[in-house]
């Protein structure tokens, strides 16, 4: 007999409701949930195909392998618990790191950090945030006073004016973007400022292509122009630092916006005109700005537009509960925001020392015991060849769902369940608490993160302070705790019903920041590789290239560049070209993109046979230290030479040529 239960979609951060066919208790379909007020009845693709992926290539059971390079072996939840408590306590705290993935709940984050601080003692927790949005999240919170979007959802429907920085929400967000669809129906206009032309930049009203490295400029032109125009609402002039901004902005006229221009300057000039003329204007950035150097003053400049148009900041997150896990405190700077409350109710000293981000910990060599929690940074992290060094050396623990990379160098598997699976709640990149209950029992012996570090904590003797009968104990305890969940009622998400986390900026004042300069690859490496996210797959695709389905309408592996660029270099369609950063190489067909300004290559973030990351030096953004996968120089090889990109050094804006016009997609 089949029924049918509510459930979460386990991918992106707008956290989409679905209904989940069960049959003999098992997924068996998944189906839209027209009730669901996020995706209104339109998710995506690899939400519908959960089932698919449900029960493949799951870990079962807990594992230990004896020594590094023997095989793991089945084990008992006790024995292999107790393996990572003796591993504990043979070091020291501070050499202990814990990172927390956004696939799990907001109880099983809260609980693994409450692990780190109270129990263990070290400050090295970090979340996979880091690798993303933490330096739109640490922007928001220094102009807004509030670590999160300020805009809803909802907020789209009332709009005259998208302004998209840097992001597709076509790929990366569809539920969303049916939104959007639905309001320019109803007159909302669409403006797009990126490098890379994308799916969603083409259907826009109008769409500025710029130098990696110049957006703060193109930002900071358009706020000149609003602010000598007047369009902008006068409360604005009593913000904090406003006359200080309007001084810095007069600096930028259009000569030095066409500077760092892959447009013709007429549509910038018509970009600042829509938006200067917009009374209800919302603002959207993507991973385009952030995980690049130079990201923290592109963000600046382009809040602070925000915070002059009296805009909604609509921005989404990555994977579903990324957002939850930060408010959760998976940071190496927690202790900023909550360690009062905490110290009171725990009853502990906490750590006084600054953490290490979870690249830190993986590059300078002080972690010893890695904890990763439904993480894989063998494929996600940068300089993979460094991170497998490093985890060669180190006791890990995976608490992990699937099979992956990193299972491969862990000392100890810990078996966790997939989101239809779990119980708790998440927060969505809106920060819409939304409840999770199982819609099916998970294979083989599994359990969630809240749940196992209760069993670490009482192994370190320290059990009564994670004693909780049931997950919304955990709930009642980060309501009481964690900032902005202060007024969350637990009773009504146990019933199902969505809670909010507090969307109140606190303050709001101008960042004041100026544009930093364009980058410009060095002669030995002229090219700049950039990731591509493709329609079928999720990240690095880890759940769902295991669907059929999905995995059929993946197009072959190959290296995008722009058909300019291949005509003139002479390359054939398919031809095999190799892509190079020092010692470590990627080779695949070369296929034309209109999408890529000239002198660029474009990889798909998905492939998982050559993985992007092999390529991407750990390189990190000060402040947030977030990785730089954005734009990496590369040299490319065809035929046993290096080939140059034509024109790359005496005239980069060649490129507009091929993307002024329309863009074609992949």
């Amino acid at each position: 007999m089949k029924v049918i239960k509510d459930g979460l979609c386990m991918y992106c951060g707008l956290g989409c409701k679905l209904r989940f066919v069960i049959e003999d208790g098992r997924l068996v379909e998944t189906l839209p949930d027209p009730s669901d007020p996020v995706s209104m009845g339109s998710p995506c693709i690899k939400g519908l195909t959960i089932h698919e992926v449900a029960y493949k290539g799951r870990v079962l059971r807990p594992m230990i392998r004896g020594e590094k390079g023997r095989p793991l072996r089945e084990s008992t939840w006790r024995e292999a618990l107790g393996r990572v408590a003796d591993e504990i306590r043979s070091v020291d705290p501070k050499e202990v790191a814990i990172a927390v993935s956004g696939r799990i709940t907001n109880e099983d984050a809260f609980s693994l950090v409450k692990l780190a601080l109270a129990v263990i003692g070290t400050p090295n927790v970090d979340g996979i945030g880091r690798v993303c949005h933490a330096p739109t999240i640490e922007t928001l919170d220094e102009i807004f006073g509030l670590p999160a979007s300020t805009g809803r959802l909802e907020d789209v429907d009332s709009l005259d004016l998208l302004l998209l920085a840097a992001t597709n929400p076509i790929i990366d967000y569809p539920a969303m973007y049916s939104r959007i669809a639905r309001a320019r129906r109803r007159g909302l206009r669409l403006s797009s400022v990126s490098t890379i032309a994308n799916e969603t930049s083409r259907t826009a009203d109008v769409s500025v292509l710029v130098k990696p490295g110049g957006e703060a400029t193109i930002f900071n032109y358009m706020s000149k122009e609003i602010i000598e125009a007047g369009t902008y609402p006068s409360w604005v002039e009593e913000l904090e630092g406003f006359r200080e901004y309007s001084e810095i902005v007069r600096g930028y006229g259009i000569e030095k916006a066409t500077s760092v221009l892959l447009s013709p300057p007429s549509k910038l000039k018509l970009a600042t005109e829509l938006l200067a003329s917009s009374s209800r204007m919302g603002v959207m950035s993507g991973v385009g700005l952030t995980q690049r150097e130079g990201a923290m003053a592109a963000l600046k400049a382009l809040y602070d537009l925000a915070l002059l148009k009296g805009a909604v900041v609509l921005t989404q997150r990555g994977l579903v509960n990324v957002q939850g896990i930060g408010d959760m405190g998976a940071s190496p700077d927690v202790l900023r925001s909550w360690d009062g409350r905490a110290k009171e109710a725990w009853g502990v000293r906490l750590p006084s020392d600054h953490g290490l981000t979870l690249g830190e910990a993986l590059a300078d060599g002080r972690g010893r015991v890695f904890i990763l929690s439904d993480m894989n940074p063998l494929h996600s992290m940068p300089d993979t060849r460094m991170v497998e060094r490093t985890l060669e050396r180190s006791f890990v623990v995976c608490t992990c769902n699937y099979y992956n990379e990193t299972v491969k160098l862990a000392d100890v598997v810990l078996p966790t369940p997939i989101m239809p699976e779990r119980e708790g709640s998440v927060t969505t990149g809106e920060r819409r608490i939304r409840s999770v209950r199982p819609v099916a029992s998970p294979p083989g012996f599994t359990r969630q993160e809240w749940i196992i570090a209760g069993e670490i904590a009482t192994s370190l003797g320290r059990g009564d302070l994670m004693r909780y009968s049931e997950v919304w104990d955990v709930t009642k305890e980060i309501v009481a705790l964690v900032p902005g969940y202060g007024d969350v009622n637990v009773e009504v998400l146990k019933e199902g019903g969505d809670q909010w986390a507090d969307k109140s900026p606190h303050r709001m004042k101008f960042a004041l920041t100026i544009e930093g300069s364009p980058l410009v690859p060095p002669p030995d490496r002229p090219w700049l590789l950039v990731s591509i996210r493709g329609p079928v797959h999720f990240l690095g695709g880890e759940a769902t290239w295991r669907s059929k389905r999905l995995a059929r309408a993946t197009g072959t592996r190959t290296i995008l560049l722009n058909p300019e660029d291949i005509l003139e270099l002479g390359l054939e369609k398919g031809e095999h070209v190799t892509v190079c950063d020092g010692t470590k190489c990627l080779e695949a067909p070369a296929r034309p993109s209109s999408m890529l300004p000239r002198g660029f290559l474009g990889y798909h973030l998905h492939n998982r046979k050559e993985a992007y990351n092999l390529l991407v030096p750990l390189r990190l953004e000060k402040g947030p230290k977030t990785p730089a996968y954005r734009y990496v120089p590369v040299k490319l090889l065809a035929r046993d030479r290096e080939i140059k990109p034509p024109g790359w050094e005496h005239d980069m804006q060649r490129s507009c040529k091929y993307l002024s016009g329309h863009v074609n997609n992949l």
